[in-house]
């Protein structure tokens, strides 16, 4: 049971921060060099399979880098938010985390702000460099025919996806990039939810979890549809929901409810978890 005061406190916060950084320095350093030497392939097999300057134009107006560097992102978040809890994994790690002087809420917020909040800006970081290590590594080989852009701003990668599905989605940019950040957010609410319920394969089993959960409901709308609506005027109705940018807000509806249910579960969760036992109904 945790003797310290449960009341937050800035100080404690700062100092837990610096015990899980130290600690795990080894693991979050090992994360750091995979996500920059994961993005720096990625970048330079693109620019050497893209390497024709017309293939490239067409590449650039598809935003497939930023693409790319989206996906990545998702992976890349979703992986380290399931490792939040790691040390659940063991009594020794339980002990060292509950019997820490510093509350519950801390012990919290220290975890959301390393496996999610630095992972997604660390992640941007990498991007650059990786960009910048590409140009270096094939500056030397630019010919006419073997081009090689300039460094790309991936910080805008929220907001250089081409949204257009049909017309007069233009000015709803500003919505898709809201859409795609939440719905990244709300990746990492779930895996961070995971990585409480089940400390041990924390990525596999969550991802199996959501797997059967959205293929079950999927499954279910489909047949929903199919035997009470008719399929032509389902379809019409599919075409003016996303073309009217109603997708976007449904979307990003449904991701700020997973993002509400997965942080505050995994709170709740979390506070009933204790050294003897890691069951969440203890």
């Amino acid at each position: 049971m945790n003797t310290v005061s449960q009341t937050f406190n800035w100080s404690r916060l700062v100092a837990a921060l610096r015990k899980e950084v130290v600690e795990n320095s080894r693991t979050i350093a090992f994360s750091i060099i995979g996500m920059y030497a994961l993005l720096t392939i990625f970048m330079i097999l693109g620019n050497v399979i893209n390497h024709n300057p017309y293939e490239q134009m067409i590449m650039m107006k598809a935003r497939v880098p930023y693409t790319v560097v989206l996906l990545t992102l998702s992976l890349v978040v979703c992986v380290m938010a399931a490792m939040a809890f790691k040390n659940l994994t063991t009594k020794a790690g339980r002990t060292s985390l509950f019997m820490s002087p510093s509350s519950s809420l801390e012990k919290f917020v220290v975890n959301v702000l390393i496996y999610v909040v630095a992972t997604m800006v660390i992640f941007f970081a990498c991007a650059q460099l990786a960009d910048l290590t590409r140009i270096a590594a094939l500056k030397a080989f630019e010919t006419k025919d073997f081009a090689v852009p300039g460094p790309m701003n991936f910080l805008q990668v929220f907001f250089s996806i081409n949204w257009r599905i049909g017309s007069g989605l233009e000015d709803l940019s500003w919505l898709g990039a809201m859409t795609m950040f939440l719905d990244t957010l709300s990746k990492a609410a779930l895996f961070f939810l995971g990585s409480v319920v089940w400390p041990r394969l924390s990525v596999l089993k969550t991802f199996v979890t959501l797997f059967v959960i959205q293929s079950g409901l999927s499954v279910l709308f489909m047949v929903t549809v199919y035997l009470c609506l008719d399929p032509n005027v389902f379809a019409d109705w599919v075409k003016d929901f996303v073309n009217g940018g109603d997708f976007f807000i449904a979307s990003s509806i449904i991701s700020v409810i997973e993002i509400v249910a997965g942080f505050g579960l995994a709170w709740y969760l979390f506070k009933r978890k204790d050294v003897v036992s890691l069951k969440w109904w203890k």
